[in-house]
């Protein structure tokens, strides 16, 4: 398991753990009261149904590129759906498809858990599909990615006034802007993305920073997303799919804080 700091007050307002696998063919919309029974229905009281989330896979090697005029989207076949569960509470949802396997904690009433606690119950809810895949008859899943995303919010006024202020609060990914005294213009959004390899080859971290609002707030945020996802050999099993998230969990926090300014850094408490 990966030891990285921690701090008693991070801007982190979401975390989503992930497991991507070949699809089960025969999965049914019956099978998701199956997986409800097994993961507990005291615990996840709330379902929701919602469409697939599409494929979304790292790959690494030849680059295949046809002019736009060329390219060419099929749409995916229409599967049974995904189920999404949430506990009592609101902070965490369990989003489950044919291929995918997805836990999510909010920041709502209580403060981030901790990576370590959170992925240990992401495991205990993998073994349990799992199980049920194979006593339902719908075979052994083989899994084919990993997938770990971090949310951060910067509060306006807390961190930043105007968009311009972003270098100050993550000044290893925003640049100073052009001077613009006498031109006329004030800067008045800002967005951008940024894709880095983990090397080599392990995966990558996708990050994009822009403003937001929160759902119980009503003042704007910078919003930093970092999403870290790589392959996984049906070979590597459950055990490649805790090495990979662990992959990428050091690399999003290893982005995260060494992006941040020492300012930032110092409203999140002493790290332990």
């Amino acid at each position: 398991m990966s030891e990285t700091q921690t701090y008693p007050n991070p801007p982190v307002i979401e975390l989503v753990l992930g497991a991507q696998f070949a699809p089960l063919d025969k999965f049914t919309a019956g099978h998701f009261g199956a997986i409800w029974d097994a993961v507990g229905r005291s615990e996840w009281v709330t379902p929701t149904d919602s469409p697939e989330l599409e494929i979304q896979t790292e790959t690494f090697g030849q680059a295949h590129w046809l002019p736009p005029s060329l390219q060419l989207k099929f749409s995916p076949i229409r599967g049974p759906g995904r189920l999404i569960l949430a506990n009592a509470t609101g902070d965490q949802i369990v989003q489950i498809q044919r291929n995918r396997l997805h836990m999510n904690w909010r920041k709502g009433g209580t403060r981030y858990p901790s990576y370590k606690k959170l992925i240990a119950e992401f495991l205990a809810l993998f073994d349990r599909v799992d199980h049920v895949a194979k006593g339902s008859g719908l075979g052994e899943i083989r899994l084919d990615q990993w997938e770990i995303t971090y949310i951060d919010a910067f509060a306006h006024k807390e961190y930043w006034n105007t968009t311009a202020d972003w270098p100050n609060v993550l000044p290893g990914l925003f640049g100073r802007l052009f001077a613009t005294d006498g031109t006329g213009l004030e800067l008045e959004r800002r967005a951008a993305e940024w894709t880095f390899e983990i090397a080599p080859r392990l995966g990558r971290l996708h990050v994009a920073a822009h403003t937001g609002m929160l759902s119980d707030e009503a003042s704007e945020c910078l919003m930093l997303n970092m999403t870290a996802r790589g392959p996984l050999k049906a070979s590597e099993g459950r055990e490649g799919l805790v090495a990979g998230l662990d992959i990428g969990h050091r690399a999003a926090v290893a982005a995260f804080e060494r992006s941040a300014s020492q300012e930032a850094r110092a409203r999140w408490g002493e790290p332990t």
